[in-house]
């Protein structure tokens, strides 16, 4: 049987449409939408605080920090998933890291 539980399906759906929208990897410009930051500012306060459990880079001759989709994917998957476990108020705890088994 080739049965995925919840999360590693949402995080597969989500890869999946990040790659259909930007590719394999996202850019400053994308990664505070698609992590629900409001502003680019808030993204770079949150990113220079080491609020933000995702794997960065930088690229040589190139402005701003990048992700891998996929890592973008799991990090909002495990966010859903610690949400639910926590309670639908949101308290879950926002700087959950991507598990090294799962990148």
């Amino acid at each position: 049987m080739n049965e995925q539980n919840p999360t590693q399906r949402l995080t597969d759906e989500l890869e999946h449409d990040l790659t259909a929208r930007y590719g394999v990897m996202l850019g400053s410009n994308a990664l505070w939408r698609e992590l629900g930051f409001r502003s680019p500012a808030a993204f770079r306060v949150a990113l220079s605080r080491g609020m933000i459990g995702v794997p960065f880079f930088t690229l040589p001759n190139r402005r701003g920090r990048f992700a891998l989709a996929k890592d973008i994917a799991a990090w909002i998957a495990n966010q859903r998933h610690a949400s639910q476990i926590n309670g639908a108020d949101g308290a879950a705890d926002c700087d959950q890291s991507i598990p090294s088994s799962d990148l």
